[in-house]
C-alpha cells in the first residue's frame, strides 16, 4: 500500500462510487477542491486507488483552536474496507498538519463512519443533522 498526496483528478471516481451514488459526476466537486492550500490524499494498491480524503484550512468555531483543516470526501472502496487504508490516510494526514502547526482537524461525519472517526480519537459535537441528498450526519473534530 502506498499513500501519498495526489491531485484530484484521480479521487472522482471514488468520490461519485462512494460517496454520490447514482448522482452526476459534477456532484463530486468541492468548492475548495482547486484552491493552493487543498491537499487530496490517496491510498493505492497496485496503482488502484482504494482510499482518498481531501483537507483545507477552514475555521472551526465551536472548539478554541490555532489553525483548523477540515476533512471532506473521505472514502474507501466497498470492497477494501477494514483493511486499514483510511486509517493509513489519517496517520499521514495527521504527521502533514502536524508539520503546518494545524491543532485541530474536523468533518462531518456519515452515522455509518462515527466509529471509524471515534476510533481514530473524534469526538462528536452538537446534534445529528441531515445533509441534503446525502443523509444523516455528526460533527466531530480532533486536536492533533
Amino acid at each position: 500500500m502506498i499513500i501519498q498526496q495526489t491531485d484530484l483528478e484521480q479521487l472522482r471516481s471514488l468520490r461519485s462510487l462512494v460517496l454520490r451514488p447514482g448522482q452526476p459526476i459534477e456532484k463530486t466537486n468541492y468548492e475548495r477542491d482547486n484552491e493552493k492550500s487543498t491537499l487530496h490524499y490517496a491510498a493505492k494498491i497496485d496503482g488502484a486507488v482504494l482510499s482518498i480524503a481531501t483537507i483545507y484550512p477552514e475555521e472551526f468555531s465551536e472548539v478554541k483552536s490555532g489553525l483548523s483543516y477540515r476533512l471532506r470526501g473521505m472514502a474507501t472502496h466497498p470492497e477494501y474496507r477494514r483493511q486499514g487504508l483510511a486509517r493509513g490516510i489519517m496517520c499521514k494526514v495527521k504527521r502533514d498538519l502536524k508539520y503546518i502547526n494545524v491543532d485541530l482537524i474536523w468533518c462531518r461525519a456519515r452515522i455509518v463512519a462515527v466509529e471509524f472517526y471515534q476510533s481514530l480519537g473524534f469526538v462528536k459535537i452538537g446534534p445529528i443533522y441531515e445533509i441534503e441528498e446525502i443523509g444523516p450526519h455528526y460533527t466531530m473534530y480532533k486536536n492533533i
